[in-house]
């Protein structure tokens, strides 16, 4: 018997349905696992993780924020993002009561232009270390011919150094250097600054201009729940 309806399409593992993607998978599982890896950003995610970001979740649309959604259906999701958000504050030992979290960005550049506009206005200044010297693209990297990042297209950014010598900070010239340029925003954190940052020292800095002191410890955030780096926080 014929029939003109579409037959259903067959719910295939992807090796079936797309072998030359799972090729590529396959290829990149096999130069992850057969490397060193030292990029502090990236990780070796272990099953349970795989399961989770591999899971139906993934099939939610759930614009907004738990019990103020746009769309129906998030009774569950709610309760996985209010779980991530009171196991964040547990892992910086911070008090629920003090401190608020956000899970939601993907990664730290977008996390950091949602800060930079939710605190300034286009134009304002941001100081961050030199992309040269260990610092991060948004941190308002720019060249001398282009303007790289948007955190820089958005805004008027100035760097600031290490010391060519030690590799460190130097503050006494940092504390100069923002008193010159009177940023609206300070940042510390970097890509590839290997101590840690006199955070008492950079807020009394900010303080002196009434600068915001933002930190962005994406890179190190394992190595301050584990107590191995010092916490903003405190």
């Amino acid at each position: 018997m014929q029939t003109d309806k579409p037959l259903p399409m067959p719910d295939l593992a992807l090796k079936e349905k797309d072998p030359e993607m799972y090729a590529l998978i396959q290829a990149e599982k096999d130069r992850q696992f057969s490397c060193l890896e030292l990029i502090a950003s990236e990780n070796f995610t272990s099953r349970a993780v795989m399961e989770a970001m591999g899971s139906c979740l993934c099939n939610k649309y759930s614009e907004g924020y738990p019990g103020r959604r746009y769309y129906g259906g998030n009774e569950h999701i709610d309760k996985v993002e209010i779980m991530c958000q009171d196991r964040a504050l547990h892992a910086y030992s911070l008090n629920k009561e003090e401190w608020g979290v956000n899970v939601q960005p993907l990664s730290g550049s977008p996390a950091n232009f949602a800060v930079y506009t939710a605190l300034m206005e286009p134009g304002s200044r941001i100081m961050g270390l030199s992309l040269a010297h260990g610092g991060h693209l948004t941190h308002g990297h720019q060249s001398d011919t282009k303007k790289v990042s948007a955190s820089s297209i958005y805004f008027e950014s100035k760097p600031y150094f290490v010391q060519e010598e030690t590799g460190l900070i130097d503050y006494d010239e940092l504390e100069k250097s923002v008193a010159d340029f009177k940023p609206k925003m300070l940042i510390c954190g970097a890509s590839a600054y290997p101590a840690d940052f006199d955070y008492e020292r950079l807020r009394k800095i900010a303080d002196s201009v009434g600068a915001y002191l933002m930190c962005d410890m994406a890179h190190i955030s394992g190595l301050v729940a584990t107590q191995i780096m010092k916490s903003p926080f405190q």
